[in-house]
């Protein structure tokens, strides 16, 4: 009995049913997916900047400062975005023409309500701009303070202070490019005023500030080069910012190419502010202060950076703009006007490419082994070095991204800055378009495929990075925990010992600082029996300390704390308030707080669940977790455990101070939360594969930096009293951890490397259009004149690339949405997708049809022809190799969160393209006669070949299908070959064509007798929806011209093929009306007419007469038929219309035998028909035979069915047996049933005459049929004139078949053999062999001409005989003889 199941257990599994992948093997050429976007934020911006409180206060204040001008930043980040995507509000508002205007009031209310929120914006901006100058000044006037000189700066602060720096330059140039803000601040001037909204003096100035500031350009920067001018020594902290942004140039101290470009910016406009009334960078550069010569290499190398969406900044306008620049031009080189070699990316691509293959190479021995077999080691299994590897893999990957990525957008920012002209570019018009200028033609075919290689490098590089991106975090968590914790507790441990005891109390304090920050020892303290403590060296046996392995990292405030407390010790007033420092007694304080206090973000994985493990005691206590505050920024919430879950176990490293009463506790939390605070217990979180903090990295380097800074104004710096390799061991260190807080924010890092967004964005060329373009076409648009590209040079190689440059568009949507926040830009990057898309489709749909096309006619076209064509220098080329393959298996392409079945469409566009063809190809047979069908079939075959390349990828309807559908010929019996056929037929084979027998074909007649028939005009084709191609038309045209001058075997054949039994059946149907028509109606009536002319009696003469008088005898007796005038033309005309009507019908049938017979054969192993086999001597037939049946027994396919098959399966298959048998060739005659047919046309009395009066047969009266063909045999025979045309010329075999059908079916062949004038006249002469010319007729030459017209005359009834006859075989085996007894002399008859 079969186990019952639930409906709730059936709709659980079901539900499974989810989770079960589906892998349907389409190749990846896309990158990943951008719809659903997870990625952790570690960056706290120091929110947990109290945790650490064995950091020094003041750097805990730093940090402080720090977070608040981060705020400031990203405000000024939102307001650059405000400027750049502003669109001209007022431009869209109607305007009072004048002042007696009625509506003028309505007008400017709706005005000020539409643009009030918007000038409240611009107030906004202004009111920023003023603050974070003061801000940035109070900072530089701070830092310049004489004795604050003497102390450090942090990198990290310097850096910031950078980026206020390019803030106010990106902020400037925003507000200077947009006009549209000051037409809608002005629009909105006006209606305000009118409507006297502004009526307080202070609205009335503020305005009038907002004018002012809006209207003066660079104001942003006048104002900040002015409070910085007051300043004194403010050039000093400026050229510590530029050095820093040099050195870290320098020495690729950056990850993302906005890293990049923001220190080149940061260079140049750090350079215009210190060179001013007060400072002189020429000065500065003399006293080694900076290094211009430097900085001038750097930006001869980059002239043009991306300054914000497409606006970009030439470096060397800094320069030239600068105060004492014209006394010192001399001394640049990049404000010369030669390009730089970086921009020419065809001379780049090599490198590109090496590199490109080198790490992919790498890349691919890890990803096979980690993701792909999954025969990749534990997590736990692998060392030090394989982990070191693999974060060294991501971060040489992140790096090469980055660098291309960054090229890509120095080529584009260049080109936009330099756009091309009409000498530059012959294809450029006079009146393109600035924008167009600086895309659409400014590039050449190869710095097209270049950006698209590179764009398909990145997007590619992208994939397999991402693929691996679970690996990656492992192993950089890992290999950053296992550095830092190396670095604290074993690199550091001799300078510690060596300082504790040389009583060297600073750098013992921030070593100390430095390791009770960062360190996780194994036992959850520090070990209280190092010697290096008490500043002994180790014993002999060595001191084990064992530090622990763990895939979790250091936070940020701890990195940057442990910095800038090493960092300050250069500081002399600092170093005296450490000294009363007891860090003996804070240690274990502080390491406590550490193991307590370890938190890391809850995002260990996109969507998933984090383990947090708390430690609390028995009583579910709440617990307090203060340096989380970061990432739950609602610290002042509670969250009591009281009642919550639990699971208990013992704690191996809760340390000596822990109670037994203790456990963990083990929760799950979902990603989504977001309060946690829990109060008066210390907590840990220990999750093993959790990031660290941003601010926990900043505060170690921060410390660390101040440990070997040598910046300090102090005479002696900590540096001093280091040693050697101490110094290089924490500057290794120094270096290698700048990259941790981009590693460790993997995906973030991985996106923004590959983030190639602003090649679509377009405002400031919007702008300066002035409101003439909303949206430039999409010709115009990068991603598309990309991938347009592509598709125009069908270049092989770059076919599989061209989603890649399709997913330009992904990055631009993604970075609408999520960067600059604005809907409309959204909007119009969605509708110019749309388009791009609908003709990416096309384009590509119509070149995969046309090249499987020409591919399907390559493979069909004549090999012999094809070399005759090459020795003639003619040479037809196969069609090159290219990669549709790739594409065609796309199903499911990722696009503005949309997934497209690109195969799916293309199966669209393609079956619509064969059913165009197949229309095409019947269309062309429709406009052209019966010679053609050879060309629909060549056409049709081609199209079948094609069906066949394109059905491997493609799930096309079958080729059938779409052959009766374009045939129209799924309902109806016949379809349109049938029935232009059976057109031809009628109205131009039957009436104009000349069969002969010897070549069996049929030949336009040189003298018509009928009407020229009109056709359609052959319709206009585009060679892919014929032969495929030019060359390929006129290779098979040049084919099919020989076909074109007759019908013959090969046309029949077709016709037998094209039309089936029933298109045939049909066609003899029509074809046997015809005939009935012309031999009861027009023959019949001259059948009549030449009867009454005939003579009533001709004998034929004696041989005595000679052949010269029995053909003057037959010639007076024939004379009136010899001058009937209608029997040449018309009479003859209809009866070579019906021999032509009855030889279509034997030719075809003797086509269909051909065929059937082909098709018997092929079926005859499948029912049991085997071919006798060769029987030596001594060997019995019947055995053989046997073993032959027995062996292809399997094959008999009507057994097998009814042995294993369903009712309706066997009889199918009877049938289709029964059919395939039962054929005409196998006895049936077709033809047969069409003499049959005809005979019965031949009911009137005219055709056999009266009865003979003798009882027999008559013999000298001209009343039977065969006499009056006699008399027109014998006007045939006689020899026409030198320019006359024969009776051979003008209607072929089919007169001759017509008059022995006739005679055949009446029986009176015999008669006619006998009693024919010419034959008669032909004996005598042969016996006599006399030449004479009896009036006007050479005997010689008639005779010759009667001799070939009997040889073609016993053929025809010869053949006619043998159908008429095959019937007749067996019903009537005996020949049934008529006795007459004999005559009687009349002598005799009276005795």
């Amino acid at each position: 009995m079969a186990a019952q199941v639930t409906l709730e257990d059936a709709l659980s599994n079901v539900d499974l049913l989810e989770e079960l992948p589906l892998p349907d093997q389409q190749p990846c050429i896309e990158p990943p997916p951008s719809s659903l976007l997870y990625q952790p934020n570690f960056n706290t911006n120091f929110e947990d900047r109290n945790a650490f409180v064995t950091g020094i206060a003041r750097y805990i204040e730093q940090a402080t400062v720090h977070s608040s001008m981060n705020e400031m930043l990203e405000e000024g980040q939102e307001y650059a975005v405000m400027l750049y995507t502003w669109r001209s509000c007022s431009r869209a508002i109607p305007q009072v023409k004048c002042n007696e205007q009625p509506n003028r009031v309505e007008i400017y209310e709706k005005t000020v309500e539409v643009l009030e929120p918007e000038v409240t914006k611009l107030m906004n901006f202004m009111y920023f701009q003023r603050n974070a100058i003061e801000r940035f000044c109070g900072e530089v006037r701070r830092l310049c303070h004489a004795e604050r000189r003497k102390d450090f700066v942090s990198e990290a602060y310097l850096i910031t202070l950078g980026k206020f720096i390019n803030m106010f330059a990106v902020l400037d140039e925003l507000k200077n490019m947009k006009c549209s803000v000051k037409n809608d601040h002005s629009a909105y001037k006006r209606a305000a005023q009118f409507l006297r909204k502004m009526a307080d003096p202070q609205s009335i100035q503020e305005s009038q500030n907002l004018s002012m500031f809006l209207a003066n350009h660079n104001k942003i920067t006048q104002s900040l080069q002015q409070q910085l001018e007051v300043i004194s020594g403010y050039e000093e902290l400026l050229a510590d910012i530029v050095n820093l942004c040099v050195d870290y140039y320098e020495n690729r101290m950056y990850l993302t190419p906005s890293e990049k470009h923001m220190l080149l910016k940061v260079m140049g406009f750090g350079l215009y502010l210190m060179d001013g009334s007060v400072s002189n960078i020429y000065k500065l550069d003399a006293k080694k202060r900076i290094n211009l010569s430097k900085i001038d290499k750097y930006f001869k190398q980059l002239q043009v950076v991306p300054l914000f969406g497409d606006m970009q900044i030439e470096l060397a306008r800094y320069i030239k703009t600068s105060a004492h620049y014209e006394e010192n031009k001399s001394r640049w080189t990049c404000t010369s006007s030669s390009s730089s070699p970086q921009y020419n990316i065809c001379e780049q691509m090599i490198q590109i490419r090496e590199d490109h293959m080198r790490f992919i190479s790498e890349l691919a021995r890890y990803s096979n082994s980690e993701v792909v077999t999954g025969s990749g080691r534990q997590e736990a299994q692998k060392t030090d070095a394989e982990y070191r590897k693999l974060f060294d893999l991501a971060l040489q990957g992140l790096q090469l991204l980055s660098q291309w990525s960054a090229h890509v957008m120095e080529v584009y920012s260049w080109k936009l800055v330099h756009p091309t002209d009409k000498y530059s570019n012959k294809d450029c018009p006079d009146n393109a378009e600035e924008y167009e200028r600086a895309t659409r033609y400014n590039y050449t075919s190869e710095e097209k495929f270049a950006l698209v290689e590179v764009i398909a490098m990145i997007k590619g590089l992208q994939v397999l990075m991402g693929r691996m991106e679970s690996v990656f975090n492992h192993a950089i968590r890992h290999t950053v925990y296992a550095a830092l914790q190396d670095f604290s507790q074993v690199t550091l441990r001799e300078p510690l010992r060596q300082a504790i005891k040389k009583k060297k109390n600073v750098i013992q304090s921030v070593l100390q600082a430095i390791r009770k920050t960062v360190c996780d020892w194994e036992t959850g303290h520090e070990p209280f029996n190092d010697p290096a403590l008490r500043g002994e060296k180790d014993p002999k046996s060595g001191f084990d300390i064992k530090v622990p392995r763990r895939a979790v990292g250091p936070s940020s405030t701890q990195l940057y704390l442990v910095r800038t407390m090493a960092e300050s010790l250069s500081s002399a007033e600092l170093l005296r308030q450490l000294k009363s420092l007891g860090m003996e007694r804070l240690l274990h304080v502080v390491n406590a707080f550490l193991r307590q206090s370890y938190t890391y973000p809850p995002l260990l994985t996109f969507g998933g669940k984090t383990l947090f493990v708390f430690l609390i005691d028995v009583y579910g206590t709440e617990v307090n977790c203060s340096a989380a505050s970061g990432f739950f920024p609602q610290a002042a919430a509670t969250w009591p455990l009281r009642g919550a879950p639990r699971l208990w176990r013992p704690s191996a490293q809760l340390g000596a101070g822990a109670q037994p009463s203790q456990g963990v506790l083990e929760q799950s939390f979902s990603r989504g939360f977001s309060e946690c605070c829990i109060t008066n217990v210390p907590c840990i979180f220990s999750p093993l594969r959790m990031s660290p903090w941003i601010t926990q990295l900043y505060m170690v380097r921060t410390m660390l930096e101040s440990l070997i800074a040598d910046k300090s104004g102090s005479k002696k710096t900590l540096r001093s009293s280091l040693e050697g390799p101490t110094i290089l061991d924490i500057e290794k260190f120094h270096r290698e951890s700048f990259f941790y807080t981009h590693l460790i924010n993997f995906s973030e890092t991985l996106q923004q490397c590959c983030d190639l967004s602003q090649l679509w964005f377009r405002e400031f060329f919007l702008e300066l259009t002035m409101g003439r373009r909303i949206q430039f076409p999409i010709e115009m648009s990068m991603p598309w004149i990309l991938t347009d590209h592509i598709l125009e040079t069908k270049e092989a190689s770059m076919m599989e690339y061209v989603l890649y440059s399709l997913d330009l568009y992904n990055d631009s949507a993604h970075y609408a949405l999520t960067r600059f926040n604005k809907q409309f830009l959204y909007d119009e990057i969605e509708a110019e997708v749309n388009l791009c898309f609908d003709q990416f489709v096309y384009k590509l749909a119509d070149q995969i049809f046309a090249y499987y096309k020409v591919m399907a006619g390559s493979l069909l076209l004549d090999k012999r022809l094809r070399s005759e064509c090459k020795n003639q220098g003619a040479t037809i080329h196969l069609p090159p190799s290219n990669r549709y393959e790739t594409l065609l298996k796309q199903r499911h392409v990722q696009l503005l969160g949309r997934s497209v079945d690109l195969n799916r469409l293309i199966t669209q566009r393609v079956s619509a393209g064969m059913y165009k063809s197949l229309e095409l190809a019947i269309g062309r047979f429709e406009s052209e006669d019966l010679t053609s069908i050879v060309e629909l079939d060549g056409l049709l075959e081609i199209n079948r070949m094609t069906h066949k390349l394109l059905s491997r990828y493609l799930t096309l309807d079958s080729f059938d299908a779409m052959f009766r559908e374009a045939n129209h010929n799924v309902s109806a019996p016949y379809g349109r070959i049938t029935l232009h056929v059976f057109w031809e037929l009628n109205y131009d084979f039957l009436p104009n064509y000349c069969y002969n027998g010897s070549t069996n074909r049929f030949v336009r007649t040189v003298l018509p007798f009928s009407q020229e028939f009109q056709r359609d005009k052959q319709p206009n084709a585009q060679p892919q929806y014929l032969h495929g191609s030019k060359a390929l038309n006129l290779a098979y045209s040049s084919i099919y011209g020989s076909y074109r001058n007759f019908v013959g075997p090969p046309h029949f054949q077709v016709i037998c093929r094209l039309l089936g039994y029933q298109g045939i059946a049909v066609v003899m149907e029509e074809l046997l009306k015809v005939v009935k028509s012309l031999l009861q109606g027009t023959i019949l009536q001259y059948v009549k007419t030449l009867m009454e002319v005939m003579p009533k009696i001709c004998r034929l003469p004696r041989h005595e007469y000679g052949s010269p008088g029995i053909l003057e005898f037959f010639h007076h007796q024939l004379k009136d038929i010899v001058e009937y005038a209608e029997l040449k033309t018309v009479c003859f005309q209809n009866l070579r219309e019906v021999g032509n009507a009855v030889l279509f019908c034997l030719l075809i049938e003797q086509s269909l035998s051909l065929e059937e017979v082909c098709d018997l054969l092929h079926a005859a192993p499948f029912q049991n028909i085997l071919p006798r086999v060769h029987v030596k001597e001594g060997e019995r037939l019947d055995a053989k035979m046997k073993r032959l049946e027995s062996k292809y027994a399997p094959l008999h396919l009507v057994p097998l069915i009814e042995r294993l098959g369903t009712p309706q399966q066997i009889a199918i298959a009877r049938e289709g047996d029964l059919l395939t048998k039962e054929r005409l060739c196998c006895g049936l005659s077709m033809f047969e049933v069409i003499l049959t047919r005809i005979r019965t046309f031949l009911d009137d009395p005219i055709w056999r005459g009266p009865l003979p009066s003798n009882g027999v047969m008559h013999v000298d009266e001209c009343v039977e049929f065969h006499r009056l063909w006699s008399a027109m045999q014998f006007v045939y025979c006689i020899p026409v004139g030198t320019h006359e045309f024969t009776v051979e010329q003008c209607f072929g075999d089919g007169l001759h078949w017509a008059g022995c059908m006739i005679i055949v079916l009446l029986g009176q062949q015999r008669r006619f053999a006998v009693l024919d004038f010419c034959y008669h006249l032909l004996k005598v002469q042969k016996h006599d062999g006399k030449d004479e010319i009896i009036k006007n007729v050479p005997l010689k030459k008639m005779v010759e001409r009667i001799r070939k017209f009997q040889i073609l005359n016993d053929e025809i009834i010869t053949i006619l005989d043998k159908y008429l006859k095959s019937g007749d075989g067996e019903s009537t085996p005996v020949e049934h003889v008529r006795c007459f007894q004999p005559p009687i002399h009349q002598s005799l008859a009276s005795s």
